[in-house]
């Protein structure tokens, strides 16, 4: 009877450290990310076409509870040329003229899930003078091809 209980003893230890270990793992926020900059989006890559900007957006959090505000603060962001890692180059063509935006809640989501937002701002009608720092009255903002109010 004693071994019987001594086996069980050493199996629940022994489960209770595989699941320590386990929930350690699967918890852990991702390494890439410094403590100032979680829950304050990123721009994490950039590509541009003829002053259309597509941007890679990371919100550092692991959900966004408001997107039609996030998907506002994001647009602020670019219009303040204000995220940590990437700045509009503004000196020689001037703000962008169109922005698409995909948008992830880490880093490391990006291979490996779809964005869990999409974000557009872009005029009703396509004119070369309007960029979205300077012209704000002419654009629209939409959050999965929804047009929301942008204040």
């Amino acid at each position: 009877m004693k071994i019987v209980r001594g086996k069980y003893r050493i199996w629940c230890v022994a489960l209770f450290f595989v699941m320590l270990i386990f929930l350690l793992k699967f918890s852990e926020k991702p390494k890439n990310v410094n403590k100032e900059m979680l829950g304050v989006p990123d721009a994490v890559s950039s590509t541009s076409t003829n002053q259309d900007h597509h941007l890679t957006v990371v919100a550092n959090s692991d959900t966004i509870p408001d997107k039609e505000a996030f998907a506002r603060k994001v647009i602020h962001m670019c219009q303040d040329n204000a995220f940590h890692s990437i700045m509009f180059s503004t000196d020689v063509n001037g703000y962008p003229r169109r922005l698409e935006i995909n948008v992830y809640l880490w880093e490391d989501d990006i291979r490996e899930k779809e964005p869990v937002c999409h974000i557009r701002y872009a005029p009703l009608e396509y004119n070369d003078e309007y960029d979205i720092k300077n012209d704000q009255e002419q654009f629209h903002l939409y959050l999965d091809d929804k047009e929301i109010e942008f204040y």
